[in-house]
């Protein structure tokens, strides 16, 4: 009799311990879950015409090195088509700069055939067209900088 009284009060209290723990859990996951100090939602200014974000995308043309900047600088007439893409002097004469995502992908395009007649240089696509020898070597400098390898 003895024996049967301690089994079923061991077998309830091993039961009540993991259910005891388990809604302990539950009641820490819910009271953090509606703690109202987290914003989710970026906020921007009133009046302003920009959207809001958690992060910025870098600009090939005006990360680090600065690329535009430079061919600026190298008074060179250059016009922003895209995010990804320059014209230097007039289409469809002028040199045309496309940016990728990695130097990679630079030297992927140039592999399969998708930019043929294009220099790469970093992460950029160098189109020469019909640019002078001096405006084409001007432009390789300013795509060269950061360029390792």
């Amino acid at each position: 009799m003895l024996s049967e009284k301690l089994g079923p009060t061991r077998g309830a209290r091993c039961a009540r311990i993991p259910a005891r723990g388990v809604l302990a859990l539950f009641g820490c996951a819910v009271a953090l879950a509606g703690c109202g100090a987290v914003r989710v939602q970026p906020t921007t200014a009133s009046g302003s015409t920009q959207l809001a974000s958690r992060g910025r995308i870098d600009s090939p043309l005006t990360d680090m090195d600065n690329h535009l900047g430079c061919i600026r600088d190298a008074h060179l007439a250059v016009q922003v088509l895209s995010p990804t893409k320059l014209q230097i002097g007039s289409a469809p004469t002028g040199p045309t700069v496309v940016f990728t995502a990695t130097p990679g992908a630079a030297q992927n395009y140039q592999i399969e055939g998708k930019s043929q007649g294009a220099e790469v240089i970093g992460t950029a696509l160098l189109y020469p067209n019909q640019g002078s020898d001096s405006e084409v070597a001007a432009v390789e400098a300013c795509l060269d900088q950061g360029v390792q390898g």
